[in-house]
């Protein structure tokens, strides 16, 4: 992108006469900065390491002195603005895949394509800017309103059949997902496959995840207990799907919802305890001595 063009589209100020015309990459992470590249101040000890490793322009909401005159110095008033517009700009005629929460986590967890960018912040649209033939995927509008073409993923009637609380069978092979996501995960395999992308079903999610224990809270190999927690719940739209999915399911089970208010029931006995917006601390299991 020329020099004259990056300062126009983001409003700055060219605080210089630069002897270089042009910037071929955006980053605001230091190391991450090559030959050429256009770095985006987040503390101003950054731009000294930025400079050495190549960069051909420092954008800032501030700035103290130019210890480099032949590459560009502009100054913004606001470094977030600045990566959204360049972002649009550059993006005007692409698409984004628009989607829930849990679909997006899946394919995140599924995905096995460099050139899918899933926009979840400010840093994956500047990965965005990085890669050529790139495809994106987002579950915030703030994100989806960047394009001008967007399609929302659909679930569809999928072959996936459940096998226990925790896992399913899709095409013969067991996958560690709990069932009550069977929609998401149809929405998943859709968006790979129509747009010939490749996929493992070898992934764990960090939502509804068992986490199995001894009664002094040390971690065991899954199965190994009749204590579970599940963790990575939160108290959103998806909760009471969740929650109901769990008591069907544990019918005859000692099953408690866990908070932060009320995490004094993890002291009575249980068999399956959900905690929603609250971790907790494992204890480690102690070597025990030979002699």
């Amino acid at each position: 992108m020329k020099i004259e063009t990056l300062v126009n589209l983001i409003g700055g100020e060219l605080l210089n006469s630069p002897y270089i015309s042009e910037v071929t990459s955006f980053t605001d992470d230091k190391d991450n900065v090559t030959r050429g590249g256009c770095f985006f101040v987040r503390k101003s000890e950054d731009i000294q390491k930025a400079v050495k490793n190549g960069a051909y322009a420092i954008v800032s909401q501030n700035f103290e002195n130019i210890i480099d005159k032949e590459i560009a110095w502009i100054k913004v008033d606001s470094i977030e603005k600045s990566i959204f517009d360049i972002f649009k700009y550059e993006n005007l005629n692409s698409k984004v895949f628009y989607t829930d929460d849990i679909t997006l986590h899946l394919i995140e967890k599924m995905n096995l394509n460099d050139e899918l960018i899933i926009l979840n912040s400010t840093a994956d649209l500047l990965k965005g800017l990085n890669v050529n033939n790139k495809l994106f995927l987002t579950s915030k509008k703030k994100f989806c309103e960047l394009f001008s073409k967007n399609e929302t993923l659909l679930p569809e009637e999928t072959n996936i059949k459940q096998q226990s609380l925790f896992k399913s069978i899709y095409k013969d092979q067991e996958i560690n997902l709990p069932f009550v996501y069977k929609d998401e995960f149809s929405k998943a395999i859709k968006f790979f496959e129509e747009n010939e992308l490749k996929y493992t079903l070898e992934f764990e999610l960090d939502r509804f995840k068992p986490e199995f224990v001894d009664f002094k809270f040390r971690k065991v190999s899954f199965g190994e207990s009749e204590r579970v927690l599940i963790l990575g719940i939160k108290n959103d739209r998806y909760f009471f799907k969740e929650l109901n999915y769990l008591i069907d399911n544990t019918k005859h089970a000692k099953t408690i919802i866990v908070n932060e208010e009320n995490k004094s029931l993890l002291k009575n006995p249980f068999n399956f305890a959900m905690l929603v917006d609250f971790e907790i601390e494992f204890n480690e299991k102690k070597e025990e001595k030979l002699f």
